[in-house]
């Protein structure tokens, strides 16, 4: 707490004890009608009206690129690109062996590299060749409460990409739209994008690519969404992870689900040694896998679906918020309350905040930013994040910290 006031204190120029007083807030009752909803649309493609990430939709702070010009002929290398990569993305998904091999661990799949090489050679490709470079490959497949369209909407939205999965993409961008697809659908689009990626701790560095995303509809109710790696010349010394063709395969279901399939195939290079609290479970490829992908889309889908289920339903939660504005407006807030975390705890430094420390011995990471978010207080507000392991099941601790009995410990 001393380290952390003194570096406040640098910051903000005078000792924290010369703070003013916080003053007390009085509020009578909460009223959580106090949002406004106007615009919640819920078209075929819904948008999910979280308005969460400060500057979403304007200009991103910080972030290491310039202003690209691309030629007609990089235009036409991009779709080849892209084009190539469906492809194998379309054999992945749907071939077994010998491509994937079941784990005896825990049966998961498991790319066999050797028939990867050989039945997709690259002849001219350098990223192999560091002794530090690594393979992650991960599949997984499930049913989502969405349709396929509403997927694909999102999905080639850089800023609802966000949004979906704020645990795991900390910024994505789209620098470029190369071919914005059939009119009236997304068949065909190509976008040139850039993500970083997170896992929530200060303890693991964020991961950036610079990418190509292809999405194609392959018959009625199915479509394919590629991802992969465009090697800029601007970018290639900042980008130390290198996507191969991954992505989704989307099929609708009748009942207004859809079945997701997933795959992310990555090389990376660690210019450091991964933490050794994080080691096994980034080299295992959980820590950014298919699995993790999968499961942060379908919970968020089911919050989405419980925006759509009406007042009188008989789902309803018993009461606790009658309203479906007061529904609507805490699931804001609680989602709001998400990306903030998410913000405060990861390593990106591309964020509204200013790193004071890094990772240090103890791995703690201490950021500083000036909010002015609509909603919350104006001001200096100070972050220290840390990462310990606890000799105890996840299920247990998260019990622990849920019931207020017992939280105070």
């Amino acid at each position: 707490l001393d380290r952390v006031s003194s570096i406040a204190a640098k910051y903000i120029g005078r000792p924290i004890s010369q703070l003013p007083p916080i003053q007390p807030v009085h509020i009578s009752s909460l009223d959580f009608r106090m949002a406004s909803f106007d615009g919640y649309g819920v078209g075929a493609g819904p948008s999910l009206d979280l308005d969460l990430l400060p500057g979403s939709s304007s200009s991103m702070p910080n972030l290491p690129f310039q202003p690209v010009v691309i030629s007609d002929m990089d235009k036409s290398l991009m779709s080849d690109i892209a084009a190539n990569a469906m492809e194998e993305l379309l054999r992945l998904l749907q071939t077994n062996e010998p491509l994937w091999i079941k784990s005896t661990n825990d049966g998961k799949d498991v790319l066999n590299l050797e028939s990867y090489e050989r039945i997709f050679p690259k002849p001219n490709n350098t990223h192999f060749k560091s002794p530090n470079i690594r393979v992650e490959a991960s599949r997984d497949s499930g049913v989502v409460i969405m349709n396929g369209l509403a997927l694909v909407d999102m999905f080639m939205d850089s800023n609802k990409w966000v949004e979906l999965f704020p645990t795991i993409v900390s910024i994505a961008k789209t620098i470029e739209v190369i071919s914005p697809g059939m009119l009236g659908t997304h068949s065909g689009s190509l976008q040139l994008m850039y993500e970083e990626l997170q896992v929530l701790s200060p303890l693991v560095p964020t991961r950036e690519f610079y990418t190509l995303r292809y999405c194609q509809q392959i018959e009625q109710g199915l479509w394919a969404i590629v991802n992969v790696s465009y090697d800029l010349p601007q970018f290639a010394s900042q980008c130390r992870s290198h996507r191969l063709p991954s992505g989704c395969l989307i099929q609708d279901m009748p009942n207004g689900y859809s079945k997701v399939t997933w795959l992310e195939h990555v090389e990376i290079e660690d210019k450091t040694p991964i933490h050794r609290l994080y080691r096994d479970l980034v080299h295992s490829g959980s820590a950014f896998g298919a699995e993790r992908w999968l499961t942060t889309l379908q919970r968020m889908c089911e919050r989405f679906a419980c925006l759509m289920v009406s007042s009188t339903s008989t789902r309803d939660l018993g009461g606790v918020i009658p309203s479906p504005d007061g529904k609507r407006s805490m699931m804001k807030l609680a989602q709001r309350m998400v990306n903030n975390f998410c913000t405060s705890v990861g390593t990106s430094n591309s964020h509204r905040s200013t790193t004071l420390s890094g990772s240090n011995e103890v791995g703690v990471r201490v950021t500083v930013h000036k909010s002015s978010d609509p909603g919350q207080p104006n001001g200096i507000v100070l972050s220290a994040a840390t990462t310990f392991w606890l000799p105890v099941s996840p299920q247990n601790v998260f019990n622990f910290f849920k019931d207020e009995r017992t939280r105070p410990q």
